[in-house]
């Protein structure tokens, strides 16, 4: 079988420091040989765990809380699951209309589709808040997680899944290739005392409904980590590909080295090097041939830990910056996406 995505192919995470699509939009494209819609992180709907909620039953945009007490919350609920029902069970596509993102809180999104249609790119990708991260950070009026309800962790599983599948095929209406990444950097407090009752199956469980779900649709998921995680987690799900910072923290996941050998010699799953820091300083202070040499490093390192040639890991391979890149400055953020390609083109020589 074709390897679905060509190797050492670049993409970024989501998020630019920008206001305004038109500059955003044309950056992805010109640097970037996936381009993935931009999240515009200065506009005020944008912030991840705000910029999917549209549609969302109890969701109180002013107080940015989950208020399963307003009046209207249980009837919203049951209108939610009966469009559900609609798309999963009887594949009355037309309902995920209801969510598709909009201008309010994703402007990029639009723009992008726009350009996407002219140049008529054969991959593109997509970016949704994942379900653990969303159940575990968003906060109901008491101030507690809904995570811990199973009737509110389910509406947000199947919410994050209709979500993503309505954009995932709005993506595929402009490539016939769309990867959508999971944004789940709530996955780094796995384990810690305030998620101690939430068990692995658990979290494999509602990430496996949303992956598996998008997959039916020929949809190629992945999963980006911004920082550490219990590596094993993400690496037993059903995900296509797995997204980490590997200028911060690849001694982490090289651990797992079992564990990412078997996930790796599957057909078409692949790793997402985050190889350029997207930490300001770090990004001001470290030199591109640092991070060349840092790569090269890992990559000799790695290879002989998984018992693969160079060669075979890099055909499995993809480049990214370390995380969003939403939180630098704009010169900043442009020298991220311009180091990137550096990188491409420095590994093909």
């Amino acid at each position: 079988m074709e390897a679905i995505v060509q190797n050492l192919k670049t993409t970024h995470i989501g998020s630019l420091p920008f206001s305004e699509p038109e500059k955003a939009v044309k950056m992805v494209f010109e640097y970037l040989d996936i381009p993935a819609w931009p999240q515009l992180s200065k506009r005020k709907n944008e912030g991840m765990l705000v910029q999917f909620n549209e549609g969302f039953p109890g969701f109180n945009w002013e107080k940015e809380i989950l208020d399963i007490s307003s009046p209207d919350f249980e009837e919203q609920m049951m209108i939610f699951y009966e469009n559900y029902l609609k798309i999963m069970e009887e594949n009355q596509l037309s309902e995920l209309a209801n969510f598709e993102l909009t201008e309010f809180t994703a402007l990029g999104f639009k723009f992008f589709l726009e350009i996407a249609s002219e140049i008529k790119p054969n991959m593109v990708k997509g970016q949704i808040t994942g379900p653990f991260t969303l159940a575990s950070s968003l906060k109901l009026p008491n101030g507690e997680s809904p995570i811990f309800r199973e009737d509110l962790k389910d509406l947000i599983v199947k919410f994050v899944l209709i979500k993503a599948l309505a954009q995932g095929l709005k993506l595929k209406e402009i490539a016939y290739n769309v990867i959508l990444f999971l944004d789940e950097p709530g996955l780094a407090g796995f384990g810690s005392s305030s998620f101690i009752t939430i068990t692995k199956e658990e979290v494999l469980n509602m990430l496996n409904e949303v992956i598996s779900g998008l997959k039916n649709f020929n949809l190629m998921i992945g999963i980006h980590i911004c920082a550490n995680t219990s590596w094993d987690l993400p690496l037993s799900s059903e995900v296509d590909i797995l997204s980490f910072d590997s200028f911060n923290f690849y001694e982490k996941l090289s651990i797992y080295a079992e564990e990412l050998r078997n996930f790796l010699k599957k057909e078409n799953k692949y790793l997402a090097w985050g190889v350029i820091p997207t930490d300001s300083t770090q990004l001001k202070e470290t030199s591109f041939e640092e991070i060349m040499k840092k790569f090269e490093t890992q990559l000799k390192d790695l290879a002989v830990k998984l018992g693969f040639s160079e060669e075979e890991l890099l055909k499995k391979s993809l480049f990214t910056p370390a995380c969003g890149l939403g939180s630098l400055s704009e010169d900043l953020a442009l020298k991220a996406l311009e180091w990137l390609k550096r990188f491409k083109q420095t590994l093909n020589l």
